[in-house]
């Protein structure tokens, strides 16, 4: 995995200033709900953050009290949470910069769960080391719940000895969330669409990548290369895109049963996920994205959006 290590090192100046549409709004949405649905109902002890880049998630999982180990393969992204340390207020949880409205008001709704789930507690700052999903270097059945967001499983190139990994060092009972790249959303006709329109759509595709989304099995996962950042200095990655079923079939095989499933980015991906990937989005194209975005907000998460988020327990 050294190029996406390399790749993903190279972002860490970076990483966490999310001036875009396109992962603020995710990240926005994912951080709520693990407030609602997790932080607020569950009283979970030892958490593993897999794939934890610069700790969005361990540091919101720590502001509920919880115990947090964090993990990645790239060294700069994991020296970055490192820092956040000693400016983190958990009090007043802010995970990335509120360069729009919807991130402010995603916050303070986060701050209001935390506030009526837990009072005053002992703040305990997340831990974070070198590790690799594939080989995770603990003890089995340590944990009580394991996050693996950020699309952590798409860049690893064997996803099923990353779910053998987390069911190993999960307890009985423990519970898992998981956020990948879904295979079935918008995005795969703008895949389809694009050589047609010449590259238009900023995805660069081929007409042979195109078709995979046709040619391969319905419930298969696929393998593209996607390029990541700004149109005129992307960063190619190849990208592996899940379908539900062929995802919760893999998890189930090694004890993790799914109970819920949500999206992100189901109307949103009505505009191509290349144009809201941009640090400079203009006027018109925030005020169409608010719009599909309040509408994405009115239906349940679970209608098929770019982001597919699993949430489930291990079988005792």
């Amino acid at each position: 995995m050294a190029g996406v290590q390399d790749i993903f090192n190279g972002m860490a100046k970076e990483y966490d200033d999310l001036s875009d549409l396109w992962y603020s709004w995710l990240f926005s949405r994912l951080h709520y709900f693990i407030a609602n649905k997790i932080i607020y109902r569950e009283p979970l002890k030892k958490v593993l953050d897999i794939g934890c880049g610069t700790g969005f998630q361990s540091y919101l999982y720590s502001a509920a009290g919880y115990n947090v180990i964090g993990i990645d393969i790239a060294n700069e992204l994991l020296e970055v949470a490192k820092e956040k340390e000693t400016g983190f207020n958990p009090d007043r949880v802010e995970l990335f910069p509120e360069y729009f409205d919807y991130v402010a008001q995603y916050n303070q709704k986060i701050r209001n769960i935390l506030k009526k789930k837990i009072g005053k507690i002992d703040y305990f700052p997340p831990k974070f080391y070198f590790g690799d999903a594939q080989n995770i270097s603990y003890n089995d059945k340590k944990f009580d719940h394991i996050n693996c967001c950020g699309s952590t499983l798409s860049f690893v190139p064997n996803h099923k000895k990353a779910i053998s990994e987390m069911a190993r060092v999960l307890k009985p009972g423990g519970t898992f969330l998981i956020e990948v790249e879904h295979k079935w959303n918008f995005n795969f006709l703008w895949y389809i669409l694009d050589p047609i329109v010449r590259g238009k759509l900023q995805l660069n595709k081929s007409v042979r990548q195109g078709l995979k989304f046709l040619t391969k099995k319905f419930t298969r996962n696929i393998w593209i290369n996607f390029p990541f950042g700004e149109y005129n200095k992307p960063i190619n990655m190849n990208l592996k895109l899940f379908s539900a079923y062929s995802l919760k079939r893999d998890l189930m095989k090694y004890g993790l049963k799914v109970e819920k499933k949500y999206s992100i980015h189901a109307l949103t991906n009505l505009i191509p996920c290349t144009f809201l990937d941009n640090l400079k989005p203009s006027k018109k194209l925030i005020f169409l994205f608010k719009i599909l975005a309040q509408l994405e907000e009115k239906f349940p998460f679970y209608l098929p959006g770019s982001s597919l988020v699993l949430y489930g327990k291990k079988l005792k």
